[in-house]
């Protein structure tokens, strides 16, 4: 999900994976872990029982939806407690001013799935949540989760207790659907609240595609957003942004394909707020195989050791980012301690604010907080999360296309993580996490460089090659590598092309600095031109905005007489 801009050149990738489960903020973002809140501990009843399995089996009870968003909601199952949270929801609602969420069944299944599954200690993993919102045909965020294990099931005594963290979700202002699950776990009761905001409205998605299927994707997102994308992570790892059209009534269409692919596509829907770019969905289709009935997972005790120093903790998410461009064929990023500065401080503040997005009121936006640190570069990138575990975290920004697409950019070669600790959750602290990625250009090979360049411009346009041109233009880029006074450098180059002047009935140059050579867009360089013959030239060196390694490109074009 990588936005560009381009600036004097160069391709600037700038902020915008952003992969937030639900958090304080809002769950507004999905592929991420969900925002777990438990009540106080007067509610959750004395260790009697066993420990909990290392690993968690989810069996939902009834078949699966056969498509998302089919039907978008459906009638919600009546309980005492189910209607009372529901009461107490639209109360509450009423007194902030905000429209109460609508009870959602398919909403009521997940949580009463993961009623059934989630652990007396800790909390049920990322992935098992994500399949029960799948199974049940839901694409939006991950939601907010409220767990109490009692031994009561007084609705009275619950509602007391669920309130104020009822209030607190509620007055975000973004909540829109709820669902409640209770199940009988021996001689206790669980209890689980789901919150979940949701920004999108799709036509029905097939959740299965046969060999070689198409299904068309229809979808109409909340006036607030803006820049509007669409991602697949494919069956072979590799992600892929999807051509969106607009549709009839101001929507947006999209096809998604299965030809020549077999088993998971991730499929993500994406725009920008006024926090950055947000994740509105997230969701596979499977290609020529049946989705799966059920998951397991390992508990978060057992798959990823809780943080008990930042320190540690962003060395290891370090390393699963590695092992994650490793299986991909990529190159290990090198640690970046100011960049990691910059992650730090971020994550810092989210923690601090409850806040999780890219856009901060104060700091701005990933490239604004590295422009303040001096950090220059032509490609930075950013992932956020909040999380309960590394690896967790790690694994929703994998399950992510557009994160994924961040963490798998070839060009990246620095990377720096940011990691605070915050409360605690179910045994487990929450963890808030900002990795920034940006390219520090290695010392360039000269003739490959060229050669490379040449070939870009010839695959636009064919054009010959003048050894002369080429030596003016290798003097210009050398010079402005060099930082001398470009009106200087322009002049010598204007006196030197007399010595062409006799083949060349007009020449045409430009000038640019670039990270990496496939940054350079040869149609637009080229756009209308009819030149016969080029010069190319390249040096390396600082640039006000792309930092050192920069390449400063000077493309002679020429007319023949």
């Amino acid at each position: 999900m990588a936005g560009l801009r381009s600036c004097g050149g160069a391709l600037l990738a700038v902020s915008v994976a952003t992969l937030v489960g639900c958090g304080g903020g809002g769950p507004r973002r999905v592929g991420q872990p969900p925002s777990w809140r438990r009540p106080p501990a007067a509610l959750q009843p004395p260790l009697t029982r066993p420990p909990d399995p290392e690993v968690i089996e989810l069996v939902p009870a009834g078949p699966p939806a056969a498509a998302y968003n089919d039907p978008p909601l459906s009638p919600a199952p009546r309980s005492d407690l189910g209607d009372a949270v529901i009461a107490a929801t639209a109360e509450l609602a009423a007194s902030g001013h905000l429209p109460a969420p609508i009870a959602d069944g398919r909403l009521f299944a997940v949580a009463r799935d993961l009623a059934g599954v989630v652990p007396l200690e800790g909390i049920v993993p990322y992935t098992l949540v994500e399949f029960a919102l799948h199974h049940r045909g839901i694409i939006e965020p991950s939601p907010h989760l409220l767990v109490v294990r009692t031994g009561t099931t007084d609705p009275a005594v619950l509602i007391e207790q669920l309130r104020p963290r009822l209030a607190e979700i509620l007055a975000t202002g973004e909540i829109a659907r709820i669902g409640v699950g209770l199940v009988a776990r021996g001689d206790e009761w669980a209890a689980v609240v789901a919150l979940q905001a949701s920004y999108v409205v799709t036509g029905a998605i097939p959740r299965r595609l046969a060999k070689g299927g198409t299904a068309e994707l229809t979808a109409r997102i909340g006036a607030q957003f803006t820049e509007p994308e669409a991602f697949a992570t494919r069956d072979d790892g590799t992600v892929e942004r999807l051509p969106l059209e607009r549709a009839s009534g101001g929507g947006l269409r999209t096809t998604i394909r299965c030809a020549g692919r077999t088993g998971r596509q991730q499929i993500e829907l994406a725009a920008s707020d006024r926090s950055g770019s947000t994740v509105l969905a997230n969701f596979p289709v499977w290609c020529d195989v049946d989705p799966p009935t059920r998951m397991s997972a390992p508990t978060l005790a057992t798959d990823d050791a809780p943080v008990t120093s930042v320190a540690v903790a962003e060395e290891r998410m370090r390393e699963l980012v590695n092992r994650d461009r490793a299986a991909a064929g990529l190159a290990p990023l090198a640690a970046d301690p100011a960049l990691a500065d910059v992650a730090r401080a971020h994550s810092q503040e989210m923690a601090r604010t409850g806040q999780v997005g890219h856009v901060s009121p104060t700091t701005g936006d990933a490239s604004d907080r590295a422009a303040r640190a001096g950090i220059r570069t032509g490609l930075l990138l950013e992932n956020i999360a909040r999380a309960y575990g590394i690896a967790e975290a790690e694994a929703g920004l994998m399950n992510s296309p557009g994160h994924r697409a961040n963490l798998l950019t070839p060009g990246v070669t620095h990377v720096g993580i940011g990691i605070e600790v915050g409360a605690e959750v179910g045994g487990r602290r929450e963890l808030f996490v900002t990795q920034m990625f940006r390219r520090v250009p290695p010392p360039m090979d000269a003739p490959a460089t060229v050669a490379a360049i040449r070939t870009r411009l010839h695959g636009a346009g064919r054009f010959g090659d003048d050894a002369e041109l080429d030596r003016i233009a290798t003097d210009f880029a050398r010079q402005l590598a060099a930082g001398a006074d470009p009106s200087i450098v322009s002049r010598q180059a204007s006196a030197a092309l007399g010595r062409v002047s006799s083949r060349y009935s007009r020449v045409a140059s430009m000038v640019t600095a670039v990270s990496e050579v496939s940054a350079l867009d040869a149609a637009a360089i080229l756009a209308g031109t009819t030149f016969t013959h080029v010069g190319i030239g390249v040096g390396q060196g600082d640039h006000p905005e792309l930092g050192p390694g920069a390449l400063h490109v000077v493309v002679l074009l020429a007319q023949a007489r």
